[in-house]
């Protein structure tokens, strides 16, 4: 009995005993980490499943109109906020597709963002000025820009360029939903480690 608590209260038994803690502390983080990464290797397939399926969609010809995208690609961008979790398992080129995948589909969701009403062809912009400057010369000389309503023909270019850059910026989209650099996206979404807690 003394034996025991001799040893229990030597310095071998509480660097056991640290040891043990600190292996358990560290490997629950490692498991953390890889849990993590493996939930954002998902997220990010299902943002880009998402975003090239609402793209399909768009580019189907319908009988009151010919083009129509309206709702946002990327709801959420987890490519941007993880891309170092990948960095070991992808190729500088694998990333640089994934990243241009996501840029156009950003730049198309900035101009879905510019419009408002798409019931038409020509839809109503968000953020269109609603005046233009004019400058006007002031007493010392200097120029004051005023505003000036802008003409309904110049409201309409508007319109016609933010359609013209969607659908040119969609067209250009390449999808990679199917290729081998989402494959390796999908395998480390899958990936099962062994752990013994």
């Amino acid at each position: 009995m003394d034996s025991i608590k001799l040893f229990l209260n030597s310095n071998f038994f509480t660097s056991l005993v640290t040891l043990l803690v600190g292996s358990f502390a560290i490997g629950l983080y490692i498991k953390q980490k890889i849990s993590f990464k493996r939930d954002s290797a998902s997220l990010i397939l299902q943002e880009i499943r998402y975003a090239e399926q609402q793209i399909r969609t768009a580019k189907e010809p319908t009988a009151a109109y010919s083009y129509a995208l309206s709702t946002k690609l990327l709801p959420t961008n987890s490519w941007h906020e993880n891309i170092n979790l990948f960095i070991r398992e992808l190729k500088e080129t694998d990333i640089d597709l994934i990243s241009r995948f996501y840029a156009k589909a950003s730049y198309i969701d900035k101009t879905i963002n510019m419009i408002t009403d798409t019931k038409g062809p020509l839809p109503v912009l968000i953020g269109t000025p609603k005046v233009k400057a004019k400058a006007i010369p002031q007493e010392n000389g200097e120029k004051n820009p005023t505003q000036e309503p802008l003409k309904q023909e110049e409201i309409i270019a508007m319109k016609y360029f933010v359609q013209f850059a969607l659908e040119e910026t969609t067209k250009e989209i390449e999808f990679i939903y199917n290729t081998p650099v989402v494959e390796k996206l999908r395998k480390i979404a899958t990936e099962k480690k062994l752990f013994f807690f």
